[in-house]
């Protein structure tokens, strides 16, 4: 989905009052009758208020993004972006006297994606070069130019002609044979062409490639001709090559391809990878500029029978849902609080079969909110889980990403564990749960941050442990 023709120059301007409610009455002024369909506008006013006093939508690096649903709106989505020098106020919270961005997100009230679009704005406005470009834009025509660039993905302003790089050209579907690889290229072009050799020798089906081994992606498509490639990353590459598809996710640490177990638990759940895939990896030293290692994986060797079957998901659960836990959990792992890893279990699939063995060991922290607003897929929930992470007890999540409960007791009838020892309580109870009821629990490990998935009794590591 492009997000660009939701937004129109004329919607892009500074913001004089630093009053939350009436900036974004000045970003809604911008908005025409016709497009809101008789919608009132204080009402939409409100309505942004309240959710911010429920949840606030700071996302951190100077940018805001209020955002809410409106009935009968005349498009899908409508945005409007407000430049605020002086920053925000609201409710006398320190934060928002940061904003430099306001961005305003409406959405009619019909829509099922309002969920996926709030989190690929997050991930685009969290990315350190957007950010740095927005915030260097001191005239507005030139905020207005950064704006529409980065919500077009072509990285250069749409009103002047730009010199681009090979990789943008690459981008465009330039024959790539003209590219002459430099100096710095020669070990990376070599290893490219290796890996091909080996990929067909082999007969895998995907080539993948680990793009954090770089500071700056080079100039590799060439080399790998029809075949398939998967860019795994833990930035947002503002430059997706054509017919290349990205997996996002967290890396645990330095060490070469680890992500690998991550990535590939996403690609079967997304439907990149199937079960019976043979995928050369290639990748090096995160952001050494090099790559020096292939690595020929069998998926079907790799993982656990039961991890490439199609019921690997519980009836119901979305793939995204996953993905998104899998992130949050290795947040938690790599970050924890105070910089020491938090233990937690995360129980997913359907609630109602989930209640016979759960019991609420602290008033429920979600209860009375509205889905949307306790949903993992929603950006602004990050921190919330990582607080209540720190409670004793488990997340329980519905298949669409509703946090149904934190701090839940798992209580299951006593059977024989068959567990690896120096696994505790928290492991126990996410095995026994799998075995249950038709879900899937992931614990992080509060000693090792070791993340671990757990389906039908059987248990998946997807990183290894920390060495203390």
């Amino acid at each position: 989905m492009k997000l660009i023709r939701f937004l129109s120059k004329s919607r892009i301007t500074d913001v004089a009052d630093t009053d939350f409610a009436k900036a974004v009455g000045e970003l809604l002024k911008t908005i025409p009758d016709s497009v809101l369909s008789g919608a009132d506008r204080n009402t939409v006013v409100a309505d942004l208020v309240n959710r911010e006093k429920a949840i606030s939508t700071y996302l951190g690096n100077g940018i805001c993004m209020p955002h809410t649903r409106v009935v009968g709106l005349k498009q899908k989505y409508v945005f409007a972006v407000g430049k605020c020098p002086n920053g925000i106020k609201f409710n006398g919270a320190e934060d928002y006297e940061d904003t430099r961005i306001l961005f305003l997100l409406l959405a009619d009230s019909e829509v099922d994606s309002y969920l996926q679009v709030l989190s690929k704005l997050a991930r685009v406005f969290s990315d350190a070069k957007n950010i740095s470009k927005l915030l260097a834009a001191a005239e507005l025509h030139n905020f207005k130019d950064a704006v529409m660039s980065i919500l077009d993905g072509a990285g250069t302003s749409p009103s002047r002609a730009v010199k681009k790089s090979p990789l943008e050209r690459i981008g465009e579907a330039v024959n790539p044979t003209i590219l002459q690889t430099t100096r710095g290229d020669k070990i990376n072009a070599l290893i490219a062409r290796s890996a091909v050799k080996i990929a067909k020798v082999a007969k895998c089906s995907t080539i993948l490639l680990q793009a954090d081994s770089f500071q700056s992606l080079p100039e590799l498509s060439q080399y790998f001709g029809d075949f398939n490639v998967v860019m795994v990353t833990e930035k947002n590459p503002s430059i997706k090559l054509p017919r290349w598809d990205v997996i996002n996710v967290r890396s645990f640490s330095k060490m070469r391809f680890s992500q690998l177990r991550s990535a590939i638990m996403i690609g079967l759940t997304r439907g990149i990878f199937s079960p019976r895939d043979k995928i050369c990896c290639i990748g090096g030293v995160r952001d050494s500029n090099q790559i020096d290692t292939i690595v020929v994986l069998d998926i079907a060797k790799e993982f656990s029978e039961l991890f490439i079957q199609r019921d690997m998901l519980p009836e119901g659960v979305k793939p995204e849902v996953i993905e998104r836990v899998i992130d949050i959990a290795t947040e938690l792992s790599v970050e924890g609080r105070e910089g020491k890893p938090v233990g937690c279990i995360f129980v997913i699939g359907n609630v109602e079969n989930l209640k016979p063995h759960l019991k609420q060991l602290i008033l429920n922290p979600f209860y009375g909110y509205n889905p949307e607003d306790r949903n993992v897929l929603n950006p602004f929930m990050d921190e919330t889980v990582k607080e209540y992470s720190l409670i004793d007890g488990a997340f329980i999540i519905d298949g669409s990403g509703i946090l149904e409960a934190a701090g839940a007791l798992i209580h299951t009838p006593d059977f024989k564990l068959q567990l690896p020892g120096g696994l505790g309580a928290r492991h126990a109870a996410a095995y026994a749960i799998s075995l249950m009821s038709d879900c899937i629990s992931l614990v992080v490990s509060s000693s090792t941050g070791q993340i671990t998935i757990f389906r039908k009794g059987q248990m998946l590591p997807l990183n290894e442990k920390k060495k203390s």
